[in-house]
């Protein structure tokens, strides 16, 4: 095990989330059965008082959750100096790159899923007859679940991450003519594939930003627009198109020209390299799940008083969307202008 301000911060978070969303999960799922049985108002009264605590201790959790993510990167980061043979964070996600590859795709899961919920209750605590406590307490206790997994995998991982580990460089398989990143798109596009890949990705992601505006620009988003699901769904799923676009764009074309090594495809380089591109990364997450967002809120918000507060709320969630989608690129044409 490698001790260090980082990681210790990690485990002791793992360890009191992973306390505190057994009891919050269970809490919630109990306090959802009970909420379905009741159908006098001064019962669901008396249970959302109930609830109260609950709601608040997990709003804690959940926004500490939120600041997991770029933790867990931060600590693997700091651990690159222990591990033999590793020059960026590639080189520590083997030790354990199994369960490391797992909590990469689990975490960036349960940020979209607490950002998601955590706007819903929002929505739900600006109403006076609590409508969306039902939906919010059963997401609850299956967002708990995750985080659960999340936690013990995060103390899993520092646990058994040893110093002196001798690991592979990042070359050796970014950089090989086999990597997927290469050879998927390649398949596709030809073997002109980087520019056409480069060319792909500014007009799916310029589409983006226009459909978000053209969305902003319906009115208030009312909810006399029986399309209107169908087409925040359709954004949802563009953005998640986009997404797999803009990793790929980033491995083969952008990433190596921006760290001015033409023939070197690893991101975690790239954020030793070029620190801003974090920012850069971050703006275009950002974007990309408030477009989710925006889709989940419409999905399960629309009920009782909170349909009523549903058109602004969108309004809010894809102006951030717009936003930080246009941020993100305007900082990847001034880097692959610079560059």
């Amino acid at each position: 095990m490698i001790l260090n301000a980082l990681s210790i911060s990690l485990i002791f978070i793992g360890l009191l989330s992973a306390l505190l969303v057994i009891w919050g999960g269970t809490s919630s799922l109990i306090l959802y059965k009970e909420w379905r049985k009741s159908s006098k108002p001064e019962e669901r009264t008396s249970l959302e008082d109930r609830s109260y605590l609950v709601l608040l201790i997990m709003v804690i959790v959940l926004l500490i959750r939120l600041i997991n993510w770029p933790l867990f990167y931060g600590t693997l980061q700091s651990f690159i100096h222990d591990i033999e043979g590793a020059m960026c964070i590639f080189g520590v996600t083997q030790v354990k790159p199994g369960l490391t590859l797992f909590l990469e795709y689990l975490k960036p899961t349960n940020f979209f899923l607490i950002g998601g919920w955590l706007i819903l209750h929002s929505l739900d605590r600006s109403t006076k007859t609590a409508p969306l406590m039902g939906r919010k307490l059963i997401l609850l206790s299956v967002i708990s679940l995750l985080v659960f997994i999340d936690s013990v995998g995060d103390i899993l991982l520092m646990v058994g991450i040893k110093h002196g580990t001798l690991v592979s460089c990042c070359t050796t398989v970014t950089d090989i003519s086999t990597r997927p990143t290469r050879t998927t798109p390649e398949s596709i596009l030809g073997p002109q594939y980087a520019q056409s890949l480069k060319i792909l990705y500014f007009i799916t992601h310029l589409l983006l930003i226009g459909m978000v505006g053209l969305v902003l620009k319906l009115k208030k988003l009312e909810n006399t627009f029986s399309w209107r699901r169908g087409v925040l769904g359709f954004l949802f799923f563009w953005s998640l198109l986009n997404g797999i676009v803009f990793v790929l764009s980033q491995i083969e074309v952008f990433a190596p020209q921006m760290m001015r090594l033409p023939f070197h495809h690893c991101l975690y380089c790239l954020w030793q390299y070029v620190p801003d591109s974090i920012v850069l990364y971050l703006l275009f997450i950002l974007g990309t799940f408030s477009v989710g967002w925006g889709f989940t809120t419409d999905l399960f918000g629309k009920i009782g008083e909170a349909s009523d507060l549903l058109p602004h709320y969108l309004r809010k969630i894809y102006w951030f969307g717009f936003s930080f989608l246009s941020a993100s690129w305007v900082m990847l044409i001034i880097h692959f202008i610079l560059d």
